[in-house]
C-alpha cells in the first residue's frame, strides 16, 4: 500500500493562522487606542477582548454564589430549580469530626411559633404592587434576638410561585420578616410541613436559604432534620421531630419516608447516638408535639422527656401549644452511667399569631446561656425569659400587629385599655414560669 505523506499546511491549519493574525493585529491597535485614553473606544476593546478570549478558551458558567452562617460546617445549597432528591440520613464516622476534650461555651434563644396567618398577612399586602411586607410586626422584637443561636419554629410552607396565601401557607416575604428578627435556625418539623409534598418543603428551605438562614426538621433541598453545627469551637447538634402530621404530610411521607422520620423514642435515641459519634456534646431537641390547645403538662410529656434526658438530650424545647408552659431542668443518670441534667421547655407558645385568646398573645424568648467542660458535662449558667405580647390594634383606621415586649413600656400610639391588656399578658407569663428555673431578664 502506497502511503501519501505531504509535508504542507492543511487548510484549516492556514485558516486559523489567519484568524489568529488578524486578531493579534486588532488587538494591537485597540491596545494602542486604550493607552490613548479615549474611554470610548477603552470600553469596546474590552467588549472585544472579552469576545476572543470566550471564543479561544469557550464559555464556562460561573459557580452559584454559596452563603454559610456562622461557622456552621454546611454550606447552604444555591437556590435553583432543580428537582428534588431525598438526602440519605448521614452514617456515623470512625473519628469525631469536632475537636474533643476542651471546654467551650454558647448562648441560645430559643422562640415559640412564629405564624403569619391569612389575617396578619391581610393587614400587610398591598394589592397594586402584590407584596406582603411583615417587617414592622417583627422589628420591635428583634432588639431581644442576639444569642449565638437563635431558634423559633416555623409551622407554615412559603409561597414561592405567586402572591397567595392562607393560614398554612405564607407569601415568601415572610421569609424576609424572620431575618429581620434577627433568627438564624428555622424549624419546620411541624404538621403542615409535608402539606404540598417534596416540591413544597423544598421550595420553603430554598427561601430561606437564600436569606442566609438555616433550617431543620425536614430533609429537603439545604435542610436536614438532624444538623451538627459548630459555635465558638465546639459541636453542637439540634435534631427535629414531630409526633403530628395532617393527612396530606402523612400521605406525602409514604411517598417518600426519607423526608422526615417521625418522633419515637427509639429513632431518637439512635439519632443522639450518631451525632455523639460525629463529635457533638451538647445535643438540643425541638419537639412538636401535644394538643395545641393545652393548658398543662401531661404524665406522658414528663416521662418523654425524662427518657430524652436520659438518651443524651441536653436541652429539649417543646412547640405546638399555643400558651407558654413551665420549664423545669431535670436531674438523672445517663444511659452511660454517668449523672446528668436536661432544661426542659415544655411548650415556648406563640410569638405571632392571629389568635386573640388570652394565653395566646402571651409568650416569651427563652435564653440560655450553655456551658461544655473539658469531659462533656453541659451545664446552664443562666436561664433567662423575655415575655412577649402579640399587640393588634387600629391605628388610623388601619388594623396592625406588632410583636412587643410586655415588661417595656408601650408605644405612645397604645391606648389605655390595650396597656391593660399588655399588663395581663405580661402577667400570665410571668405567673406561669414563676415556680420554673428561669428568671426575667431585665
Amino acid at each position: 500500500m502506497k502511503h501519501n505523506n505531504k509535508s504542507g499546511f492543511s487548510l484549516g491549519t492556514i485558516l486559523t493562522l489567519c484568524l489568529t493574525a488578524a486578531v493579534t493585529v486588532g488587538c494591537l491597535f485597540l491596545f494602542g487606542k486604550i493607552r490613548g485614553g479615549n474611554p470610548d473606544v477603552r470600553m469596546d476593546a474590552q467588549r472585544v477582548i472579552g469576545v476572543v478570549h470566550t471564543v479561544i478558551q469557550g464559555a464556562t458558567e460561573a459557580p452559584a454564589p454559596q452563603s454559610t452562617v456562622r461557622t456552621v460546617t454546611v454550606t447552604l445549597a444555591p437556590v435553583t430549580a432543580a428537582p428534588f432528591t431525598a438526602q440519605p440520613q448521614p452514617q456515623a464516622t470512625s473519628a469525631p469530626a469536632y475537636p474533643q476534650g476542651q471546654s467551650y461555651s454558647f448562648s441560645l434563644t430559643a422562640g415559640g411559633l412564629l405564624s403569619f396567618q391569612s389575617d396578619i398577612s391581610d393587614t400587610v399586602y398591598n394589592k397594586a404592587e402584590k407584596a406582603a411586607d411583615y417587617r414592622a410586626i417583627v422589628s420591635p422584637l428583634s432588639a431581644k434576638v442576639y444569642a449565638d443561636m437563635n431558634l423559633v419554629t416555623f409551622p407554615q410552607l412559603l409561597n414561592t410561585s405567586d402572591h397567595k396565601y392562607g393560614d398554612a401557607l405564607a407569601p415568601e416575604s415572610a421569609a424576609d420578616a424572620i431575618r429581620l428578627l434577627g433568627v438564624d435556625e428555622v424549624v419546620l418539623g411541624c404538621e403542615h410541613i409535608l402539606d404540598q409534598g417534596a416540591q413544597g418543603a423544598q421550595d420553603t428551605v430554598r427561601a430561606l436559604n437564600a436569606r442566609g438562614l438555616m433550617c431543620e426538621g425536614v430533609n429537603a433541598s439545604g435542610a436536614s432534620q438532624n444538623r451538627v453545627l459548630q459555635l465558638n469551637g465546639g459541636a453542637v447538634a439540634v435534631l427535629s421531630y414531630t409526633d403530628v402530621l395532617t393527612a396530606k404530610s402523612k400521605n406525602a411521607l409514604k411517598q417518600d419516608g426519607a423526608l422526615l422520620r417521625p418522633f419515637d423514642l427509639d429513632t431518637v435515641r439512635q439519632d443522639i447516638s450518631l451525632v455523639r459519634g460525629q463529635g457533638a456534646r451538647c445535643v438540643v431537641v425541638c419537639l412538636y408535639w401535644g394538643r395545641a390547645d393545652a393548658a398543662s403538662i401531661t404524665n406522658a410529656q414528663r416521662s418523654t422527656a425524662q427518657a430524652l434526658a436520659q438518651m443524651g438530650a441536653d436541652v429539649i424545647l417543646g412547640v405546638r401549644p399555643s400558651r407558654v408552659l413551665p420549664m423545669e431542668i431535670i436531674s438523672c443518670t445517663g444511659e452511660d452511667g454517668k449523672p446528668r441534667q436536661a432544661f426542659v421547655a415544655y411548650s415556648l407558645g406563640t410569638l405571632l399569631s392571629e389568635s386573640r385568646e388570652g394565653y395566646d398573645i402571651s409568650g416569651c424568648l427563652l435564653h440560655l446561656n450553655i456551658a461544655v467542660d473539658a469531659q462533656g458535662k453541659v451545664t446552664f449558667s443562666s436561664a433567662e425569659y423575655t415575655p412577649t405580647y402579640i399587640w393588634r390594634q387600629s391605628v388610623n383606621g388601619k388594623t396592625q400587629y406588632r410583636i412587643l415586649c410586655s415588661a417595656d413600656p408601650a408605644p405612645e400610639e397604645m391606648t389605655s385599655q390595650q396597656k391593660e391588656v399588655m399588663q395581663r399578658a405580661l402577667n400570665r407569663i410571668q405567673t406561669t414560669l414563676a415556680d420554673s428555673p428561669v428568671t426575667q431578664r431585665k
